[in-house]
């Protein structure tokens, strides 16, 4: 899906089940969820996105667009239970096919080498989790959301936790 130069385009990666994420309200049309529910292969580190396929993976399914999607995003919303310090399995899934999203080069940012990104930088990347944690869960997951925005391309990184996903509703905007 292209981006149209008159508006931003948002995507939504959640893993909330059917009629958890038919709760919320999402009105503007230029919003593309990916919904995390593992109906999907799992990165197989063919490396074609990087290499043949620039951007696109090779597997014919629901995230064959998923780097090229979230290279053109603007804001990137991630929504996940928050599990370990980390990112739900299935939503961590859809993060491994997004690895064309960068480029196979290298670079040093930050006093980190840290692969190319393959599109232009992006505002925002806003990490909503939810679910019971500590504070070393969250202090964790804070810097995986940091290190995601820098991979991903992004220059601000938000992250928030909830404690049930009824409370996300107003963040996803």
């Amino acid at each position: 899906r292209q981006k149209r130069k008159d508006c931003v385009l948002k995507t939504i990666i959640h893993d909330f089940n059917k009629e958890t994420f038919s709760a919320f309200e999402i009105p503007d049309e230029n919003v593309v969820v990916l919904n995390a529910d593992g109906h999907y292969a799992p990165c197989r580190g063919c490396f074609a996105c990087w290499l043949k396929n620039t951007g696109f993976c090779v597997m014919d399914d629901s995230l064959k667009h998923a780097g090229a999607l979230i290279g053109q995003s603007d804001p990137l919303i991630i929504i996940s239970r928050l599990c370990y310090g980390g990112y739900s399995p299935g939503v961590k899934a859809v993060l491994d096919r997004a690895i064309g999203v960068s480029l196979p080069f290298f670079t040093w940012r930050g006093g980190q080498t840290h692969h190319i990104g393959r599109y232009p930088q992006r505002k925002l990347l806003r990490v909503l989790f939810y679910g019971d944690s500590t504070e070393s869960e969250r202090q964790t997951a804070t810097e995986l959301a940091e290190r995601n925005r820098l991979n991903l391309g992004y220059k601000t990184a938000e992250t928030l936790f909830f404690q049930n996903p009824a409370q996300i509703r107003g963040a996803i905007s």
